[in-house]
């Protein structure tokens, strides 16, 4: 599936909706971290690519279609 092209902002928000927390924001990059230990590094763009995004998402085991009914 592909993923729609999505702001920092909107994955933020998703990200908060799955239960992560963010801990962490140098630059560009914010780091989020699950209370069940999984950790996710994204770039907080105006767009983010969809293949770093689909990265981020499989290194943090995030089921894609979780994350996208939580957009």
């Amino acid at each position: 599936m592909r993923l729609p092209l999505l702001s920092g902002q909107q994955v933020l928000s998703a990200l908060r909706r799955l239960g992560f927390v963010e801990v962490h924001k140098k630059g560009s990059h914010v780091k989020m971290k699950h209370s069940d230990g999984r950790i996710i590094v994204f770039p907080y763009h105006n767009e983010i690519d969809r293949f770093t995004l689909r990265g981020a998402l499989n290194d943090a085991k995030v089921n894609i279609m979780e994350f996208l009914n939580n957009i």
